[in-house]
């Protein structure tokens, strides 16, 4: 693993983190982002509340596969290619 899949790694844990605590939390300011809001407006806060927790499941899932290196079989990590010449 390479010092830049680590770090892209971090910031993917970090905003899932930063999002479970927006839909856990008592602030209203995330709210105010048009598509949060436009799905508020629709169909209630609760909703809105689930899908910032669906975005730091994803993104709890993105940073997790970025620091274990799971990739899919055809990739060649970067390192490993400057490695093989």
């Amino acid at each position: 693993m390479t010092h830049d899949e680590t770090l892209v790694g971090l910031i993917a844990v970090i905003f899932a983190i930063t999002s479970l605590a927006i839909a856990v939390g008592p602030w209203d300011g995330p709210y105010r982002l048009p598509t949060i809001m436009a799905i508020a407006r629709r169909y209630g806060k609760p909703l809105a509340r689930g899908v910032w927790v669906a975005i730091a499941l994803a993104s709890l899932t993105a940073g997790a596969a970025i620091l274990t290196g799971l990739r899919p079989g055809y990739a060649v990590p970067s390192h490993r290619t400057q490695l093989d010449r």
